[in-house]
């Protein structure tokens, strides 16, 4: 606790309790033999190819062609959502993975009714849940998949029941010890407000991360599998309908829950528009194409890639140059002290690149970054009751002071810019009653937008 009040106390970025454990447990793993960024960097790209590698073994169950599961597994790992997200410290790979390990258990279940299998199956869905709250989703996956098998007998079994046993061990207390601290990330929306901003927001994603091909086939997957049930019958094979179900519990989340609006919340349900899709393909053509049908599963593959294609940059840049200039400044001094306080004053990407720049850096263990979000104002994780901790130049002054700040670094604020932002932004230009002194400047970028650091000292 001392460790984490501490760590805290220097680095005030996202505290453990919003999130679940399970992601920084797996960067544990990285961190604790080597203290770098690019230890992580290559766990994220570990778990790119984990993904890959699970979506192959379902390829090859649902496709029963190898070279057709290899195709769709590279097609994934060279999405550009995929490769965007190996190059940043995110938990949404792992909660894929783990989706895709939960999903391969029950696929097992379903053929083997095995009570092992179903086990699997609840320790891979408290992984999941314990990795990122959305995780819960797949509590709806065994029953979908039971009706979309046409296997609704096995919800009955003694063994399937086995399968909350984990979640309810390990999951279930941590979501109820922190119910209150996540509760604060919900947007006031009702399901009806809020499915109308959704709906609209994720069709669009889903168009620029698999393009207008991926969808029409995989509607032609929905409306094939319609028609199989409906006039021959007959239910879905068991990797269809577990990967149906996948799909849909995938959705239900990010289209029902107020947490926000981001395209990285369709990361799990990709695996199953690209498996469903390339198996319709296969379903429609296996008769006309015959031996050619690899070629078509490999055109597909080539049009979402197509579609779908951006150039995959660093999202956030300019934090590690400014915490270098910054420093540099410090050391030129010839009293430098052991403790380097510094305020940053931007929006939450910048203030949070800011902070993760800090914390990877050796050269200064002394040093500390204080968030103006939460140091010059206060409210609740989503903004909810703001109110802004000082009024004037000289307040602000008593305030840098009292906390023994000695550099300011901010960025220009955009319209919608609390007010704590906008007036320190004036008051530095101006210098009025209070010491800032202008240091540098440091361009950056925040996703597609254009910004700069400006760094000020007191």
């Amino acid at each position: 606790m001392r460790y984490a009040e501490d760590y805290y106390d220097r680095f005030p970025r996202v505290a453990i309790g919003h999130y679940p454990p399970g992601f920084y447990l797996f960067n544990s793993m990285g961190l604790l033999p080597f203290r770098t960024g690019g230890a992580l960097l290559l766990l994220m790209n570990v778990l790119s190819a984990g993904a890959g590698l699970l979506v192959f073994l379902f390829g090859r169950r649902l496709l029963f062609h190898h070279a057709e599961a290899v195709t769709i597994a590279a097609l994934y790992v060279a999405l550009p959502q995929t490769r965007t997200y190996t190059s940043l410290i995110m938990a949404d790979l792992l909660l894929v993975v783990l989706s895709l390990m939960a999903s391969l258990a029950l696929l097992k279940f379903l053929q083997s009714g095995r009570a092992r299998d179903a086990l699997f199956f609840g320790v891979w869905a408290a992984g999941a849940i314990l990795t990122k709250g959305s995780g819960v989703g797949l509590a709806l996956l065994p029953p979908l998949a039971l009706l979309f098998a046409g296997k609704g007998g096995l919800l009955f079994s003694r063994a399937l029941w086995l399968a909350p046993v984990p979640v309810i061990l390990f999951a279930l207390p941590w979501m109820l010890f922190t119910m209150g601290i996540t509760s604060e990330g919900m947007q006031d929306s009702g399901i009806s407000d809020w499915v109308k901003l959704t709906v609209p927001f994720y069709g669009q994603a889903m168009v620029r991360e698999v393009g207008w091909a991926g969808l029409a086939v995989i509607a032609g997957a929905a409306v094939l599998s319609g028609f199989r049930g409906v006039f021959r019958r007959s239910a879905a094979s068991d990797g269809e309908a577990v990967l149906w179900a996948l799909l849909l519990c995938g959705l239900a989340i990010p289209l029902l829950v107020p947490s926000g609006l981001d395209n990285r919340y369709l990361m799990p349900v990709i695996p199953s528009i690209l498996l469903l899709g390339s198996a319709g393909l296969r379903a429609l053509g296996r008769f006309p194409m015959g031996k050619w049908q690899p070629l078509v599963i490999v055109l597909f593959a080539f049009i979402v890639l197509a579609e779908s294609a951006r150039p995959v940059l660093k999202l956030y840049t300019g934090a590690s140059e400014t915490i270098r200039l910054v420093i540099g400044l410090e050391t030129a001094k010839e009293k430098s002290g052991d403790l380097l306080q510094l305020l940053v004053v931007s929006n939450a990407a910048g203030e949070g690149a800011i902070i993760a720049a800090a914390a990877l850096e050796p050269d200064f263990p002394g040093l500390q970054v204080v968030r103006g979000s939460k140091f010059l104002a206060s409210s609740d994780w989503m903004g909810r009751g703001y109110q802004v901790a000082f009024q004037t130049p000289a307040e602000l002054t008593e305030l840098l002071r009292d906390k023994g700040i000695r550099y300011v670094v901010i960025d220009e604020p955009g319209e919608d810019a609390p007010e704590h932002w906008v007036r320190v932004n004036e008051w530095v230009k101006t210098n009025t009653d209070f010491r800032l002194f202008w240091k540098g400047e440091v361009p950056s970028w925040r996703r597609t937008e254009s910004r700069s650091f400006k760094v000020y000292g007191i």
